[in-house]
Order: structure tokens, then sequence, then C-alpha cells
């Protein structure tokens, strides 16, 4: 999972350099509702869908499901959210995989805790853990949203890559994504309602 994790940490800061800043001050809304038949996620207004035909071409690993990225760079770099999958050899539930990700985070170079919220996904237990670490010895430390599930017998981390220092809207903005990710359609979840 150590090995995962720093893959993870080395995609996001290859895609936030690849291709943020919101100068907004309202209450983060959903823009644009993601569903990819497993995953579900909502974006604010001023943040894009990379297809999977871009995320192939820079050369991302097959285990990223999807990745979102803010539209304007800061620093020359986007701010970017980054889904990965790994099949699990033994039935885990939500909050053991949030438990094993945060323990294999707290391995990286210059780990610290920032933050860690319980938040649920589908009703199920999770933690947003918020932290900073060096993705790599010749690179920036920087910081990192993440929130971890399981459906079935997949976990999935959705993680958050930004400098370390970014401005209370830019968090709320991954925040907010990142508590509104489900593995429900939302289109049936509307019908529901």
């Amino acid at each position: 999972m150590k090995k995962r994790a720093l893959v993870t940490l080395s995609l996001i800061l290859l895609l936030a350099g690849c291709s943020s800043g919101s100068k907004s001050t309202g209450k983060v809304t959903c823009d644009q509702q993601f569903w990819n038949g497993t995953i579900a996620a909502c974006l604010p207004k001023g943040w894009r869908v990379l297809s999977e035909e871009s995320l192939r071409t820079l050369g991302v690993p097959e285990e990223t499901v999807a990745a979102f990225q803010y539209e304007t760079p800061r620093a020359g770099q986007l701010d970017t959210v980054t889904v990965t999958r790994e099949p699990l050899s033994q039935d885990m539930t939500t909050t053991e995989y949030s438990q094993a990700n945060l323990l294999a985070v707290s391995a990286l170079s210059d780990y610290k805790l920032i933050d860690k919220v319980t938040v649920y996904v589908d009703s199920k237990e999770s933690a947003l853990h918020i932290f900073s670490a060096r993705p790599a010895p010749d690179q920036p430390i920087r910081r990192y949203y993440q929130l971890s599930a399981v459906k079935e017998k997949t976990g999935y981390a959705f993680t958050g890559s930004f400098p370390l220092s970014i401005q209370d809207s830019e968090a709320d903005q991954v925040n907010f994504i990142l508590k509104n990710v489900s593995f429900t359609d939302p289109t049936a979840a509307k019908e529901k309602k």
C-alpha cells in the first residue's frame, strides 16, 4: 500500500505540473455532475474532467480511473484531484481501508498531519485526511487531501494535490468535491426523491 501511495502522489504531481486558484468568495456549489458508471462526483465551477485519453497520453497508470483539474493554473501548476482504484485481496470496510491508507501515507518523507475529519461516503464512515508530505526527494513538500472508500472488493482513493499554502476558497472547493463523492448514479438518486 505504501508503494501505491507513492505512485498516487507522484501521479498527482505529474498531472498538476502538466497542465490553481479560485477567486470566488461565495458558497461552493455543484456546477458539473460526474458519473462514470461507478464513481459520482460533483465539481464546482472552474473544474473539468480529464478524459481517459488525456490520462493515457500523460502516461498515467491504469489504476487511475478519473481525474479532475481546476482550469486555471496557479504558480505554473493546476489543482488536481485523482481517483485511483485498487483490487482488494480481502474484504475491507470503508473505515478499514481509509485507516490503512492513512497509515500508508504517514510513512512518506516529511509527512505531517494537518487535519482529519470524519465524512461519509454512501452512509459509510471514512476520513478526509489532510496532510503534507514530500512526494519524492527532489520535489517540494505539498499539501494533500485524501478520502478513501470501498465498493465491493475494490478500494478507491480520491486524492487532491496542492501547493503547501492554499487559500481558503481553494480548500473549500476540494473539500466540497471529496465530501460529495458517491458510488450511486446521481440520476437514479434524484429519481428516488
